[in-house]
């Protein structure tokens, strides 16, 4: 692995910490109030096209990175519109 695959993955890495510290606070405030489920659905169907793109051009630094980045928004999704519709009943 060349040193720009190690630095793409350690900056995914950092992106999903980020989002654990998200999943977290929904958690902890058992609260998703603040979220725009619209925007969550735009990004994660980004997350999925920029996956499918990395995976034609065969790059396996950036399809692992992806594919953690799709892991984890993917507990934060399920986290926000668990909460969000609790909230609603």
């Amino acid at each position: 692995m060349e040193f720009l695959d190690v630095l793409t993955i350690l900056s995914y890495l950092g992106l999903n910490v980020d989002i654990i510290f998200q999943i977290r606070r929904i958690y902890s405030t058992k609260s998703s109030r603040d979220i725009s489920l619209f925007g969550m659905s735009i990004r994660y169907t980004a997350i999925l096209i920029i996956l499918i793109k990395f995976i034609t051009v065969s790059d396996v630094s950036l399809i692992i990175g992806q594919i953690l980045i799709l892991i984890t928004f993917t507990l934060y999704f399920i986290l926000a519109l668990f909460y969000f519709l609790k909230r609603k009943r």
